[in-house]
C-alpha cells in the first residue's frame, strides 16, 4: 500500500481515470486499522496540505489521539459555531494542553449579527440555515486551506453514513475536489470507547451524563432510545448538519 503514482490531491481529481483510481485504493485498505490507513495516508500525500476535523465527540477525539501518534503536529480543525456546550471547549482545550495544533475556525456572522439579520433563534425555525450559517460556510473556508480532509465518522453512526468510503471527496467552494478520509469507518461506538479507555484519551464529560453525540448546545439532547444521533436535533427530521455533503 505504499505506491504513490500521480498525486490525486494536486491535480487531476476531476477526471473519471483518478476517481477510479481513488475508489480502487479505497477498496484495498478495507479490513487496516486506523493507524495503517492513517500512516499510509500520510505517506501516499506527503508534503500536500493534510488535516482533520474535529466537534470533540468521541470518535473525534479517538481519531486526534490516532493521528498525533503517526504524526504529532497534524492540524486540527474545529469549528466553534457560537452555540457549544462548555464540556466541549473544555475537552479542545485539553488536547491543546497535550500539546495538539487545534486551528478555530468561527463563523462569519456572529449570533448577534444573524439575529438580527434572520430573527432570534433561527436553529428553531430553520435549523438547516442555522447550521448553514455556523457549521458548513466555516468548513468550506477550511478545505480551501487543505488537500487531504481526515474526518471521524463511522458507518454505523446513521443510515446517512452507511456508505461512506474510507477515500472519497468533498467539494470546495470553487469546485475543487478534496481527498475525504475516513480511517474509522468500519469501528463501532464499542470500539471508540475501547480505543478511547485504553489510551486514556480526552473526552467530553457529557458523555458519561448520557448524551452520545454532541453538537450545538440547543440543538443537542440526550437520545430518547437507542439511536446514537437520535438526540441531534430531535424532533426536526434533520439528520446532518451538511458538513458531510460537502
Amino acid at each position: 500500500m505504499t505506491e504513490r503514482g500521480s498525486d490525486l490531491a494536486s491535480a487531476g481529481l476531476d477526471s473519471g481515470r483518478e476517481l477510479e483510481r481513488l475508489a480502487e485504493q479505497s477498496a484495498a485498505l478495507e479490513g487496516q486499522s486506523p493507524e495503517a490507513i492513517l500512516a499510509w495516508v500520510f505517506e501516499r500525500w506527503a508534503g500536500r496540505r493534510i488535516g482533520l476535523s474535529s466537534a470533540f465527540g468521541p470518535e473525534g477525539c479517538a481519531l486526534i489521539h490516532l493521528a498525533r501518534r503517526v504524526r504529532p503536529d497534524v492540524p486540527v480543525y474545529t469549528i466553534d459555531t457560537g452555540y457549544l456546550f462548555a464540556e466541549t471547549l473544555a475537552v479542545r482545550e485539553a488536547f491543546r494542553a497535550q500539546g495538539a495544533d487545534i486551528r478555530v475556525v468561527e463563523p462569519l456572522v456572529t449570533i448577534r449579527a444573524q439575529a438580527e439579520r434572520h430573527g432570534p433563534d433561527l436553529f428553531a425555525r430553520d435549523p438547516d440555515a442555522c447550521c448553514e450559517i455556523r457549521k458548513v460556510e466555516p468548513m468550506r473556508r477550511v478545505l480551501d486551506q487543505l488537500n487531504v480532509w481526515i474526518t471521524a465518522i463511522r458507518r454505523d453512526q446513521a443510515a446517512t453514513r452507511a456508505g461512506t468510503p474510507i477515500l472519497g471527496t468533498a467539494r470546495r467552494a470553487d469546485g475543487g475536489l478534496v481527498i475525504k478520509v475516513a480511517p474509522l469507518v468500519a469501528w463501532t461506538r464499542k470500539d471508540t470507547w475501547r480505543y478511547l479507555l485504553d489510551h486514556d484519551v480526552p473526552y467530553n464529560a457529557l458523555l458519561d451524563a448520557g448524551y452520545t453525540s454532541i453538537g450545538c448546545e440547543p440543538c443537542t439532547a440526550r437520545p430518547p432510545g437507542d439511536d446514537e444521533r437520535g438526540g441531534r436535533w430531535s424532533g426536526t427530521g434533520k439528520t446532518e448538519c451538511g458538513i458531510h455533503h460537502l
